[in-house]
């Protein structure tokens, strides 16, 4: 439920995240890659995800994490990897 906060122990609807990526995301593929994934992979009634798995799927949450990892600020990615800008390890090395 990305941008929703509880106010007076209510939580209010989701704020779903804009299909193009906001001002200021640090990766935009990634943005776009995670938002796909998101709508994919919505709640129904049932409390059962669109692909028949209980809410919240792993994909849901997978999705969620991507999103609010691609906004992040840039060198954040790096300063928690240890490494540098000039290193050369690929873009998944953590």
């Amino acid at each position: 439920m990305l941008g929703a906060t509880m106010i007076d122990g209510v939580a209010p609807e989701p704020v779903e995240p804009p299909v193009d990526p906001p001002l200021g995301c640090a990766d935009p593929l990634l943005w776009r890659v995670a938002r796909a994934l998101h709508e994919a992979h919505r709640p129904r009634t049932d409390n059962f995800c669109e692909c028949r798995a209980f809410w919240p799927c792993a994909d849901a949450q997978l999705a969620e994490e991507a999103l609010m990892l691609a906004y992040e600020r840039p060198g954040t990615r790096a300063a928690r990897s240890g490494a540098g800008r000039g290193s050369n390890l690929g873009r998944w090395t953590a």
